[in-house]
């Protein structure tokens, strides 16, 4: 059997160990096969994955992340394939949904992954914990900087996350570093309930304080909160690159390992289409086909 392996998107931490127990597993009985799609000519690289690295958490990853487009022939590209194994964000879905679900022929498999936890259908996804932990540490260094020079005017700090970060890991974040956060700039009354909130948490013993928001959401937030604040303003920007971590978090090790046994058992029991879904009470398959 030939299984295809696409990573759409981006590649987080916990995807090279789902790799690497599909290789252990699988071959030589199978053949395993990573498939690259170019973003200049939308052609695909097979690359034939024979010999695994013993060290799957600190090596480079065997495959790069594959360039998500509506013109990329997927039907086409994983003919040759008997089954594929679809890794990827909410936007990766959304292509999957597209390109692979109504096929006939192609056996697809779609795996959730995202630093961001905004995947339709799953409670968490594996990258999230390593993300939201990597940024948790780096503000927790600035807040002890920032909480240890005293300024004239109370100091807050913002964290511009850039992407597409969901209410939960801004939420979570804040909680970690008792910091504060706000999810809708245009509803009123919330902009004027955080203002009170960051008014109020400073005192003379607490100068500073952390505000995390959206980087799309910059010029609102601006406009809206902080130029309503009599505070020593300063911030800066979070690029997804910084969020990926370069080991995963204990969380996202138990979880690559629990979803790589949900993809060897649906291959082996040659189950049809569908997805990974991550929930509270563990990893699931389901046949798209029949929750359709």
């Amino acid at each position: 059997m030939k299984v295809g392996i696409v990573i759409a998107g981006i590649l987080p931490a916990g995807v090279k160990q789902i790799i690497y127990k599909l290789c252990n597993e699988l071959v030589p009985s199978h053949q395993l096969f990573g498939i690259e799609v170019n973003k200049e000519t939308e052609t695909a690289d097979y690359l034939e994955i024979i010999v695994n690295n013993d060290s799957p958490y600190l090596s480079d990853s065997v495959l790069r992340p594959s360039f998500l487009s509506d013109n990329v022939k997927w039907e086409e590209i994983c003919s040759s394939m008997d089954r594929i194994i679809f890794i990827g964000d909410a936007e990766a879905k959304e292509q999957w949904e597209k390109s692979f679900v109504k096929s006939e022929t192609m056996h697809s498999l779609y795996v959730p992954v995202s630093i961001y936890n905004n995947i339709d259908g799953s409670d968490w996804s594996l990258g999230y914990d390593t993300a939201i932990n990597s940024m948790t540490q780096m503000i927790l260094k600035v807040k002890d900087t920032i909480h240890s020079l005293k300024y004239e005017k109370p100091r807050l700090f913002g964290f511009s996350i850039k992407g597409t970060p969901s209410i939960n890991m801004l939420q979570d974040i804040s909680v970690a570093v008792d910091g504060h956060y706000l999810s809708d700039f245009n509803e009123v009354e919330e902009v004027q309930h955080l203002s009170g909130k960051i008014a109020s948490s400073f005192t003379n013993l607490h100068t500073s304080s952390i505000l995390v928001y959206s980087h799309a959401n910059r010029v609102s937030m601006q406009e809206k909160l902080i130029d309503h604040l009599h505070v020593d303003w300063k911030y800066t920007e979070i690029d997804e690159a910084l969020c990926m971590g370069t080991n995963p978090t204990t969380i996202d090790r138990i979880l690559a390992n629990e979803i790589a046994e949900i993809i060897l058992l649906w291959i082996r029991n040659n189950n049809p289409t569908g997805e990974i879904t991550v929930k509270k009470d563990g990893v699931l398959y389901q046949n798209k086909k029949m929750k359709e």
